[in-house]
Parts: C-alpha cells; structure tokens; sequence
C-alpha cells in the first residue's frame, strides 16, 4: 500500500476494504497455527482461500442435508430474480447547454 495515491472516495473504499482483507488473512493464518491446526510457517493466501471455501462447502453440504425446506427456500429465492426488466435510461444531460442543478447530476 506504500506509494498509493488515493484520489477519491472510491480510492478509499477500497483501500480499506483491500487492508482489511489482508488484515483478515494475517488474523486466520496466526489464528490456525495457534491453534495447532497449521505449522507455524505463513500460509499463501490461495491457500488460505482454499481453506475457507472448503469449510463453506462443508457447512453448505451439511445445510442441504439436515435442512429439509433449504432446497426449496433457495429455489422460490433464485426463481423471483430469473426475469428483470431493464432500467430506463437516464436522460442525457449536454454539459455546454446545461443549467447549475443539472451539473450536479452530470458530475
């Protein structure tokens, strides 16, 4: 993160969100190596990832097998967002032609 140039909000959000992932990722491997699950060695973070997939795909395999209305909650769920309808598109604003209060959307 040294030499960043963060120039907007945006900039900052993820600038944050990139320091809290690494943050994150330091935290679990201390937090495994601690507990006797890992060596002491730093893990890859693909490694890492990897390990946290795994663990989604035990709780989601176990959720599918002892939950016995989860099929049918995900399919009524997946089913309402199969069909949306385009947003219309917003109005074009001409910078030259337009009033102040335009600007501020322009912008």
């Amino acid at each position: 993160m040294e030499g960043a140039a963060i120039r907007s909000g945006q900039g900052v959000t993820l600038a944050l969100c990139l320091v809290s992932w690494i943050d994150f990722l330091h935290f679990e491997n201390y937090r495994q190596s601690t507990a006797g699950e890992l060596s002491k060695e730093s893990l890859t973070i693909p490694s890492i990832v990897r390990q946290a997939q795994y663990e989604n795909m035990e709780a989601f395999a176990d959720t599918v097998q002892n939950d016995e209305d989860f099929l049918k909650k995900w399919f009524e769920a997946e089913k309402k967002n199969l069909i949306r309808k385009r947003k219309k598109p917003k109005e074009l604003i001409i910078i030259e032609k337009a009033v102040e209060e335009q600007l501020d959307q322009a912008a």
